[in-house]
């Protein structure tokens, strides 16, 4: 599946909690085949990434220093309007789902959450 650049498509994931990030990445690569999952701890790398390959999926945390999930989903949807966005959260409010839907995220998870579900997320998006 590798685009013109030569590079498979990717799977990004932002999280700043590192237990997190490494948790998520064994499901991606366990559930993903064809794609490179790669890990950042903010949305500046993840905007990086994005720059340099196709990402059908970017699964993002809410709450991190710099740029918050929110503010990543709507730079992603400005530069890269195909790319499906999952925003993971502690702080879930209804507040909070109506700014994530106005930013066009496309999945927004509250933690915990079950990894069923997001399982289910990613086999949807990259059907």
């Amino acid at each position: 599946m590798p685009d013109g650049s030569g590079r498979n498509p990717a799977i990004v994931l932002v999280e700043d909690e590192p237990d997190i990030l490494i948790i998520l990445h064994r499901l991606m690569r366990d559930m993903t085949g064809g794609y490179d999952i790669i890990t950042v701890n903010g949305g500046a790398d993840a905007l990086a990434q994005i720059a340099l390959r196709p990402v059908p999926l970017v699964i993002t945390d809410y709450n991190m220093p710099g740029m918050n999930g929110l503010q990543l989903a709507s730079a992603i949807k400005e530069t890269s309007p195909d790319t499906r966005v999952v925003m993971i959260t502690a702080y879930a409010t209804p507040e909070l789902e109506k700014r994530a839907r106005e930013q066009r995220v496309d999945y927004y998870l509250p933690k915990p959450f079950a990894l069923d579900r997001l399982e289910q997320i990613v086999r949807d998006v990259l059907r």
